[in-house]
């Protein structure tokens, strides 16, 4: 039976939180990871991936007492608190697809980690075995998705009944700036980060120019200067992508004893 006191190796803030560009009132999102026990991986009628629910129990407490002393989650004590825990073997599965949200979470910043094992450890170590050219298809997937809510949202805007739908706070930056600037943060965030995994061989979570984008998302960016920021951005990508050193794919050997490993040291 799953436990996640017992059973979780690894709780890190992700999120707005995570990428250093969080505002008063920001959610606090939670990520972690598990090591399911063998009745319920091997189970014929129980089937787990994640755990998609607020934490509670004494994993909860854990984190919340890091959360207390945390320099940018300490004042949010009253914000929303969302938590998903994958189960290692899903993790691991997304992280060797160059999920975004898997690779964050595999490349999340120390300073953001709430609860650490020996076990988690052992799969930092090799986070940079992850990292693939895959990540121009992912990261331009995810960011391309950010850029047609925009221009979904943009199309709506003439149908008050369909914004009177819409989260107030966001609706108010499309009023005021012609389009949801929160999704443009996202997506030139996303794409930045993808550029710099090709060149650089490296994946910065908390974001170096964090204040560059919470401009983006105060409307530092007309509409047309956002389509030209993001074809530029593609333009250097696919170039980074023809240049990078980096694996076409991951080592599927490897991931699979890394998997087993894991697994098998939590028995």
């Amino acid at each position: 039976m799953l436990d996640l006191a017992r059973d979780t190796i690894f709780v890190a803030l992700a999120g707005s939180r995570g990428h250093g560009t969080a505002q008063p009132g920001s959610d606090i999102d939670l990520r972690g990871i598990c090591v399911a026990p063998l009745d319920v991986r091997v189970s014929l009628f129980t089937r787990f991936e994640q755990h998609e629910a607020p934490l509670d129990g004494a994993l909860w407490d854990t984190v919340r007492a890091q959360l207390e002393s945390h320099e940018s989650a300490q004042h949010g004590a009253a914000s929303k608190t969302e938590s998903v825990v994958y189960d290692v073997a899903k993790f691991l599965r997304m992280c060797a697809g160059a999920n975004p949200n898997a690779l964050e979470l595999l490349f999340a910043d120390p300073r953001d980690w709430l609860l650490e094992t020996l076990s988690w450890r052992r799969i930092h170590a090799e986070r940079a075995r992850f990292l693939t050219k895959r990540v121009q298809q992912t990261y331009l997937g995810y960011a391309m998705a950010q850029l047609r809510k925009i221009e979904t949202h943009r199309a709506a805007q003439r149908d008050p009944a369909a914004q009177s739908k819409r989260n107030p706070v966001r609706a108010e930056l499309e009023r005021k700036h012609g389009y949801d600037t929160k999704h443009a943060m996202h997506l030139v965030r996303m794409m930045r980060t993808a550029l710099e995994v090709l060149e650089r061989g490296d994946l910065r979570v908390r974001r170096d120019d964090a204040a560059e984008l919470l401009a983006i998302r105060d409307g530092a960016l007309s509409f047309e200067a956002l389509l030209e920021t993001a074809a530029t951005l593609r333009e250097r990508m696919e170039a980074a992508a023809l240049r990078s050193t980096l694996p076409e794919d991951v080592d599927y050997g490897f991931v699979d004893a890394l998997a087993f490993n894991v697994i098998e040291a939590a028995r």
